[in-house]
């Protein structure tokens, strides 16, 4: 626990904190993890606390029980033979023809995360919204950006063309539908943006 004493709504029940993530999804994310290279327990957190910017901080409670079913149902192995003391964990065959299987789903995952942004945004505030459009563009390309140089040297070059191509167009049509709103909206002087 962080230590923070948790708000209740005033006058109503008291709601369940929301999640970072939607259950199971971590089981997912180390076998991944596992299947880039062979971690310890610590490595994973540490590779999670990282890539989320520490907006997701799942604990040694929740990552070891999980790697210990994997490595009984032989999706992971153990590698106990280093001189660490800690237990170094790889992926099996049979884990990594796991995630050969769950490719389509976590396809469609992350299509369904993507439309329940819409919800969350639909109950921020209109500072949370402000906060929400300007700092989200900025996450969103760096993210963007992010995810392609990691992975470009794994998508053909026709791919990867074909990809900055979409993706070049889609920022022509924020941009035009950007402009457009901003001549609409000529009352005044704007505030400087940074």
């Amino acid at each position: 626990m962080s230590g923070r004493a948790r708000r209740p709504a005033p006058d109503s029940l008291e709601l369940t904190p929301l999640k970072a993530a939607p259950r199971g999804f971590l089981l997912h994310y180390i076998l991944h993890s596992l299947s880039v290279k062979p971690k310890h327990g610590y490595e994973i957190l540490q590779d999670i606390d990282s890539k989320t910017g520490g907006a997701w901080r799942p604990g040694v409670g929740s990552v070891y029980p999980i790697l210990k079913k994997l490595n009984d149902r032989g999706f992971v192995k153990a590698d106990e033979q280093r001189e660490e003391t800690r237990k170094v964990y790889s992926i099996t065959d049979r884990g990594t023809e796991l995630m050969k299987c769950m490719g389509e789903q976590y396809e469609s995952g992350a299509q369904r995360w993507m439309a329940m942004r819409k919800l969350y945004f639909d109950m921020l505030d209109p500072a949370g919204l402000s906060r929400m459009f300007l700092e989200g563009s900025r996450k969103q390309f760096e993210m963007t950006r992010e995810l392609f140089e990691s992975r470009k040297g794994s998508i053909s070059g026709s791919d990867a063309q074909f990809m900055l191509r979409e993706y070049s167009v889609n920022l022509e049509r924020q941009l035009e539908w950007t402009q457009t709103q901003l001549r609409g909206l000529r009352v005044g002087p704007s505030p400087r943006l940074r």
